[in-house]
C-alpha cells in the first residue's frame, strides 16, 4: 500500500488547491473556488507532460519522478531537470491543456 501525501494551498481569496500525491505513481490537483466548490481535477502520471516554467512562452516537459516532496520534469530541450514543489506544480498545472498551450506558444512566438 502506498502512502498518500496531502497538501492544501490557498492561492488567493478566490482559489485554493488540494494536492494528493501518490509517490512514484501520480499527482492529483483539485482546484476550488472562493466558496470552496470543486472546479476542476487534473491527474498527472509518470511520463505525462506538464508545465514547469513560463516567461513569454510556457515551457513543458515530461514528468520523470513524483516523490513525497516534489515533482521532477525533464524539459523537451536540454539535459537538466526541473524540480517543482507541490505548490508551484499545482499553480502551473491546475488547468493544464497542452493543445491550448501549444496554440498560445505558436501565436506568441510570431511576435517575440
Amino acid at each position: 500500500m502506498t502512502d498518500i501525501v496531502y497538501h492544501q494551498f490557498d492561492w488567493h481569496s478566490n482559489q485554493s488547491f488540494e494536492v494528493f500525491v501518490h509517490p512514484k505513481k501520480c499527482i492529483e490537483v483539485h482546484s476550488r473556488n472562493g466558496a470552496g466548490e470543486l472546479t476542476s481535477i487534473k491527474m498527472f502520471r509518470l511520463g505525462d507532460i506538464a508545465e514547469y516554467d513560463s516567461y513569454n512562452l510556457k515551457y513543458t516537459g515530461q514528468i520523470t519522478s513524483i516523490t513525497g516532496k516534489n515533482v521532477i520534469i525533464k524539459p523537451r530541450f536540454g539535459s537538466s531537470t526541473k524540480r517543482l514543489d507541490f505548490r508551484s506544480f499545482a499553480w502551473r498545472n491546475w488547468n493544464f491543456d497542452l493543445d491550448r498551450i501549444s496554440r498560445e506558444n505558436f501565436e506568441t512566438s510570431q511576435y517575440i
